[in-house]
Protein backbone atom coordinates (compact mmCIF):
# COMPACT_ATOMS: atom_id res chain seq x y z
CA UNK A 1 0.00 0.00 0.00
CA UNK A 2 1.38 3.41 -0.99
CA UNK A 3 2.08 6.01 1.68
CA UNK A 4 0.48 8.70 -0.51
CA UNK A 5 -3.29 8.98 -1.14
CA UNK A 6 -4.61 8.09 -4.58
CA UNK A 7 -5.65 11.67 -5.34
CA UNK A 8 -2.09 12.91 -4.72
CA UNK A 9 -0.59 10.22 -6.99
CA UNK A 10 -3.17 11.16 -9.65
CA UNK A 11 -2.17 14.85 -9.45
CA UNK A 12 1.54 14.00 -9.76
CA UNK A 13 0.88 11.68 -12.70
CA UNK A 14 -1.28 14.31 -14.40
CA UNK A 15 1.40 16.95 -13.86
CA UNK A 16 4.07 14.72 -15.46
CA UNK A 17 1.76 13.91 -18.39
CA UNK A 18 1.06 17.60 -19.01
CA UNK A 19 4.77 18.38 -18.77
CA UNK A 20 5.48 15.65 -21.37
CA UNK A 21 2.83 17.06 -23.70
CA UNK A 22 4.31 20.53 -23.28
CA UNK A 23 7.83 19.34 -24.12
CA UNK A 24 6.50 17.47 -27.19
CA UNK A 25 4.79 20.61 -28.47
CA UNK A 26 7.91 22.65 -27.68
CA UNK A 27 10.03 20.19 -29.67
CA UNK A 28 8.02 20.77 -32.85
CA UNK A 29 8.18 24.57 -32.97
CA UNK A 30 10.02 25.50 -36.21
CA UNK A 31 12.54 28.20 -37.10
CA UNK A 32 14.33 30.84 -35.09
CA UNK A 33 11.28 31.53 -32.94
CA UNK A 34 11.12 27.84 -32.00
CA UNK A 35 14.82 27.92 -31.04
CA UNK A 36 14.21 31.01 -28.90
CA UNK A 37 11.24 29.47 -27.07
CA UNK A 38 13.12 26.20 -26.46
CA UNK A 39 16.08 28.15 -25.04
CA UNK A 40 13.78 30.08 -22.73
CA UNK A 41 12.05 26.95 -21.41
CA UNK A 42 15.19 24.84 -21.08
CA UNK A 43 17.06 27.64 -19.26
CA UNK A 44 14.61 27.06 -16.43
CA UNK A 45 14.30 23.27 -16.59
CA UNK A 46 17.91 22.17 -17.25
CA UNK A 47 20.63 22.06 -14.63
CA UNK A 48 22.50 24.59 -16.80
CA UNK A 49 22.13 26.00 -20.33
CA UNK A 50 24.89 28.34 -21.50
CA UNK A 51 24.42 31.46 -23.58
CA UNK A 52 24.24 31.13 -27.34
CA UNK A 53 23.09 27.49 -27.35
CA UNK A 54 20.92 26.63 -30.37
CA UNK A 55 18.30 23.88 -29.96
CA UNK A 56 16.76 23.10 -33.37
CA UNK A 57 13.32 21.56 -33.87
CA UNK A 58 12.87 18.01 -32.65
CA UNK A 59 15.22 18.57 -29.66
CA UNK A 60 13.96 16.29 -26.85
CA UNK A 61 15.14 15.31 -23.38
CA UNK A 62 14.31 13.02 -20.51
CA UNK A 63 15.25 14.37 -17.05
CA UNK A 64 16.43 17.81 -18.26
CA UNK A 65 17.17 18.78 -14.65
CA UNK A 66 20.24 16.47 -14.84
CA UNK A 67 21.59 17.95 -18.10
CA UNK A 68 24.21 20.73 -18.34
CA UNK A 69 25.00 22.32 -21.69
CA UNK A 70 27.77 24.91 -22.10
CA UNK A 71 27.79 28.11 -24.13
CA UNK A 72 27.65 28.30 -27.92
CA UNK A 73 26.56 24.70 -28.52
CA UNK A 74 24.51 23.80 -31.60
CA UNK A 75 22.07 20.92 -31.68
CA UNK A 76 20.68 19.99 -35.11
CA UNK A 77 17.18 18.61 -35.68
CA UNK A 78 15.88 15.61 -33.74
CA UNK A 79 18.64 15.36 -31.12
CA UNK A 80 17.55 13.28 -28.11
CA UNK A 81 19.25 13.33 -24.69
CA UNK A 82 18.35 10.91 -21.90
CA UNK A 83 19.69 12.71 -18.85
CA UNK A 84 18.68 10.18 -16.18
CA UNK A 85 22.28 9.36 -15.24
CA UNK A 86 23.55 12.92 -15.72
CA UNK A 87 24.85 14.51 -18.93
CA UNK A 88 27.46 17.28 -19.04
CA UNK A 89 28.24 18.94 -22.38
CA UNK A 90 31.01 21.53 -22.65
CA UNK A 91 31.20 24.68 -24.77
CA UNK A 92 31.26 24.98 -28.57
CA UNK A 93 29.88 21.46 -29.08
CA UNK A 94 28.07 20.63 -32.33
CA UNK A 95 25.68 17.69 -32.50
CA UNK A 96 24.32 16.50 -35.85
CA UNK A 97 20.74 15.57 -36.72
CA UNK A 98 19.15 12.45 -35.22
CA UNK A 99 21.97 11.93 -32.71
CA UNK A 100 21.25 10.42 -29.29
CA UNK A 101 22.98 10.66 -25.93
CA UNK A 102 22.00 8.01 -23.39
CA UNK A 103 23.00 7.98 -19.70
CA UNK A 104 20.65 5.19 -18.58
CA UNK A 105 20.41 1.53 -19.55
CA UNK A 106 18.21 -1.41 -18.53
CA UNK A 107 19.70 -3.80 -16.00
CA UNK A 108 19.80 -7.41 -17.17
CA UNK A 109 21.87 -9.41 -14.67
CA UNK A 110 19.08 -11.78 -13.61
CA UNK A 111 17.99 -14.04 -16.51
CA UNK A 112 15.05 -15.29 -14.43
CA UNK A 113 13.49 -11.83 -14.13
CA UNK A 114 12.02 -9.96 -17.11
CA UNK A 115 14.32 -7.15 -18.28
CA UNK A 116 11.65 -4.52 -17.82
CA UNK A 117 11.37 -5.41 -14.11
CA UNK A 118 15.09 -5.15 -13.30
CA UNK A 119 15.32 -1.38 -13.12
CA UNK A 120 17.97 0.87 -14.60
CA UNK A 121 21.69 1.45 -14.41
CA UNK A 122 22.62 5.14 -14.48
CA UNK A 123 26.03 6.25 -15.74
CA UNK A 124 26.98 9.87 -16.44
CA UNK A 125 28.04 11.05 -19.91
CA UNK A 126 30.60 13.84 -20.35
CA UNK A 127 31.26 15.56 -23.67
CA UNK A 128 34.10 18.06 -23.33
CA UNK A 129 34.57 21.37 -25.20
CA UNK A 130 34.85 21.71 -29.00
CA UNK A 131 33.46 18.26 -29.87
CA UNK A 132 31.58 17.56 -33.09
CA UNK A 133 29.20 14.59 -33.30
CA UNK A 134 28.07 13.91 -36.87
CA UNK A 135 24.57 12.91 -37.90
CA UNK A 136 22.94 9.87 -36.29
CA UNK A 137 25.65 9.28 -33.66
CA UNK A 138 24.79 7.26 -30.54
CA UNK A 139 26.63 7.93 -27.26
CA UNK A 140 26.26 5.11 -24.71
CA UNK A 141 25.97 5.52 -20.91
CA UNK A 142 29.19 6.13 -18.96
CA UNK A 143 31.18 7.57 -21.88
CA UNK A 144 33.53 10.56 -21.73
CA UNK A 145 34.50 12.19 -25.02
CA UNK A 146 37.67 14.26 -24.82
CA UNK A 147 38.03 17.85 -25.96
CA UNK A 148 38.31 18.56 -29.68
CA UNK A 149 37.11 15.11 -30.80
CA UNK A 150 35.18 14.52 -34.03
CA UNK A 151 32.83 11.53 -34.25
CA UNK A 152 31.81 10.49 -37.78
CA UNK A 153 28.17 10.16 -38.79
CA UNK A 154 26.47 6.91 -37.80
CA UNK A 155 29.07 5.96 -35.16
CA UNK A 156 28.23 4.22 -31.89
CA UNK A 157 30.49 5.35 -29.05
CA UNK A 158 30.50 2.94 -26.10
CA UNK A 159 33.98 3.64 -24.65
CA UNK A 160 35.86 6.73 -23.50
CA UNK A 161 37.53 8.72 -26.28
CA UNK A 162 40.76 10.75 -25.77
CA UNK A 163 41.09 14.41 -26.72
CA UNK A 164 41.38 15.44 -30.39
CA UNK A 165 40.61 11.96 -31.72
CA UNK A 166 38.87 11.18 -35.00
CA UNK A 167 36.33 8.43 -34.32
CA UNK A 168 34.36 6.25 -36.72
CA UNK A 169 32.37 3.01 -36.76
CA UNK A 170 30.23 0.68 -34.70
CA UNK A 171 31.68 0.30 -32.18
CA UNK A 172 33.42 3.66 -32.51
CA UNK A 173 37.20 3.49 -32.66
CA UNK A 174 39.97 6.06 -33.06
CA UNK A 175 41.06 6.20 -36.70
CA UNK A 176 43.20 9.34 -36.55
CA UNK A 177 43.97 12.54 -34.72
CA UNK A 178 43.22 16.23 -35.10
CA UNK A 179 46.22 16.75 -32.83
CA UNK A 180 48.35 13.79 -31.79
CA UNK A 181 48.83 13.16 -28.08
CA UNK A 182 52.10 14.63 -26.82
CA UNK A 183 54.67 11.83 -26.96
CA UNK A 184 56.58 13.17 -23.96
CA UNK A 185 53.40 13.24 -21.90
CA UNK A 186 52.52 9.71 -23.05
CA UNK A 187 56.04 8.51 -22.15
CA UNK A 188 55.68 10.07 -18.66
CA UNK A 189 52.39 8.29 -18.15
CA UNK A 190 53.89 4.97 -19.31
CA UNK A 191 56.95 5.41 -17.07
CA UNK A 192 54.74 6.22 -14.07
CA UNK A 193 52.66 3.15 -14.76
CA UNK A 194 55.78 0.98 -15.00
CA UNK A 195 57.11 2.33 -11.68
CA UNK A 196 53.82 1.86 -9.84
CA UNK A 197 53.20 -1.58 -11.40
Amino acid sequence: MSEYPAWKRFIWTLREELKGIGYSLLSGLPGASGCAVRRLVYQHSMKYLGTGAVLKSGFRTINPQLISIGANCRFATNVFINGGGGVTIGEWVGIGPDSKIWSVNHRFEDPETPLLLQGYEKQPVVIEDDVWLGANVFIAPGVTIGRGTIVAAGSVVNKNIPAFALVCGNPGRVIGWRKKPESSRMESVEQAAAVSG
